[in-house]
This record gives C-alpha cells, structure tokens and sequence, in this order.
C-alpha cells in the first residue's frame, strides 16, 4: 500500500487562511474603533480647550478693556469719569463757562487738561458733574477785569469798564463847581481803561481805587492871595487847617495882615491824578476911542475946538482860566470881539 503524500512545506491549508482573515477583520474593527475612540475625545479636548481659552479672554478683556477717562490738570489727575466721546477741550470750556457764569464775566484757565482713557473699577469712575464741580475747585484762573492804565504803567484792577469809567468821572466831578463855566475837564496825566485778564485777587472795589487815586503824597504849592481872602478861608479852600497853613509859613502869625499879590506857601497832598480843568470867563471891556487932531493954521495958537464928538466902544473879552486840582496854574485871553464900535474924537487946533 503506497504511503501518503506529504503536505509541502510552506504552503497554508484553506482553514487556516479562514481562520486568519477573520482575525484580521477583527483586529481592524478594534483598531478603526479605538481611532474613532482618539479622535473623538481628541475633540472633545479641543473644544474644552477653546472654552477655556474663550474664558480667560473674556476676563481679560474685562480687566483689561478701557472703560473710563482720567481727567488730569497739568499731568495731576484730578478724577476718573466714565469713558464717552468728550474731549479735554470740551471739560476745560466747560468749567470756564461755570466761572464765567459766577464771576459775571469772561474766566480764563491757566492750567492745560487731558484726557486718558484708562480700565477702572467702578468705585473709582464718578460722575462728570462731580469731575467738573472737582475741577472748578483746583484750577486757578484769570477773570477779564478793567485795568487803570496812568502814563502807561497799571495802578488798578476793576471788575469791568463801566465801573473803572465811574470812579474816573467822580475824580474829576469833584473839581467841576456847578457855578462855573467850565468848557474842559480831564487828566494831567495820560490815563486810559483798558480790559485785560488778571487774577481774581487783583481786583479792587470802587472805595478802594477812588481812595488810591486820590490821596498821594505831601507837596508845597504857592497861592497868590487875592481880595476877601482870610487864612480860614485859604486853609478851607486848600483842604488843610490854620494851623498847617501857618506851619507851611514862618513867621506868619493868626493877627498877620494878608496883602493881595500876596505869595503863601500850602501844603498839601498832590494825588495820584490831576486835574486839569479849563473854565472861560466872558466880560464886557471898554474899547477907548481914537482921539484925532487936526491942525489948522487959519486960527490963532491956543484953539481948540472939538468938530466930532467920540464915544467910546465896547468888546465882548472871553478870558481861559486853567486850574490843577482846583488851583490856577494859568489864565489867558482866547477871544475879543468889538460889539460896540468906537466913534474917533476929531479935535480942530490953531496953530497961527
């Protein structure tokens, strides 16, 4: 009986290949399931990544965003207000417009403002009427005031022109007697009112600067004494006593006798201001007439006979009186106008 043939080395029985194909379908299942697994919870990893850094951006902006505006006053901030479209120009005129406002004229700020937009808690950001009522209370400024100009140098502050003008006026009223005619009123000096920004400080009251103007310093002047006039008299007209007149006066006593032409010594006080005052004074003069001799040789030496009557005329004098705070410094003739003409005396004289 013949033997069996051997299986060949090598080769794979038909059950076997089977047998590991299904292995194989099945490790590829396990294999495809746990990379579907990875995946998955790869995503899953990713998306709570995301979450988390969405998370953290978000507190981030939250610290992070700029949500007011520091209002600073020369680099110093003053306060934090909540961030809008307003501008440091927009704030500065506004609190400009308030001082204004109570100070009845135009207000001037000296400092510069900023604006910088900055994150802040909100107990920190107030409102902006509490930032300007702040404000107002830090700033310094310059109000428009009225300045009293003399000979180009300031001697006074005023709150406005109006009441510089007055107090100007009332200086020079005061040498405008009601009696007098009086044509021309000022200054000596060159005074002028001009408006200008000051601080708040300077600014004086009407009692202060008319007292200022006003009282100056001690000075000797000299007076010519004229009819009527008594020491009582002269000490009362130059705002002095008797007893200053007769100090300004040695020598002179209460029983002295006053001579007109008379030169005295006054002191007194020489203001701020002059003031200079031009007064006319209109007079009628006589205007002499002309007298005329004609000579005539048909008659005997020693005739005379008057062959036209004269008369004399009349002219109408105006005469300027310049006074300095109310003494005279200066009188002179500006106008003669004849009114009544004269009529020439015609006188016949013999000469044989």
């Amino acid at each position: 009986m013949a033997e069996p043939r051997k299986r060949r080395q090598g080769t794979v029985s038909s059950s076997s290949r089977r047998s590991n194909v299904s292995v194989d379908k099945t490790e590829i299942r396990r294999q495809s399931r746990n990379a579907k697994s990875r995946k998955n919870k790869n995503k899953a990893v990713f998306a709570a990544a995301v979450l988390i850094l969405a998370a953290v951006l978000a507190v981030c902006f939250i610290f992070v965003r700029k949500n007011a505006s520091e209002i600073s006053v020369n680099d110093a901030v003053v306060c934090t207000v909540k961030r809008s479209n307003v501008t440091s120009e927009d704030v500065k005129n506004t609190v400009e417009a308030l001082l204004s406002e109570e100070y009845g004229t135009n207000v001037k700020i000296n400092e510069e403002f900023a604006l910088k937009n900055v994150h802040a808690s909100k107990k920190d950001i107030v409102t902006m009427e509490y930032a300007i009522s702040q404000l107002k209370q830090t700033v310094t400024y310059k109000v428009e005031a009225a300045v009293i100009i003399v000979d180009g140098s300031k001697v006074a502050v005023m709150s406005n022109t109006e009441e510089a003008q007055a107090v100007l006026d009332s200086i020079i009223q005061e040498y405008i007697p009601e009696d007098k005619n009086i044509v021309e009123s000022g200054f000596v000096e060159n005074v002028s009112v001009e408006t200008d920004y000051v601080d708040s400080g300077e600014i004086m009251t009407s009692e202060e600067v008319y007292s200022k103007l006003t009282v100056g310093s001690p000075t000797t002047k000299k007076y010519s004494v004229v009819s009527n006039d008594t020491l009582y008299k002269i000490a009362a007209n130059a705002d002095i006593t008797v007893e200053e007149l007769l100090k300004a006066n040695p020598g002179m006593t209460l029983d002295s006798t006053l001579r007109i032409g008379q030169e005295l010594n006054l002191t007194v006080m020489e203001p701020f201001l002059s003031v200079k005052t031009a007064e006319n004074i209109v007079f009628t003069e006589k205007q002499e007439k002309a007298v005329e001799y004609q000579q005539d040789s048909s008659k005997p030496a020693g005739y005379k006979k008057v062959t036209q009557q004269g008369q004399d005329g009349q002219k109408e004098v105006t005469t300027q009186i310049i006074r300095i705070n109310g003494f005279e410094s200066e009188e002179k003739v500006i106008s003669e106008k004849t009114t009544v003409e004269p009529i020439t005396e015609i006188i016949v004289v013999g000469t044989n």
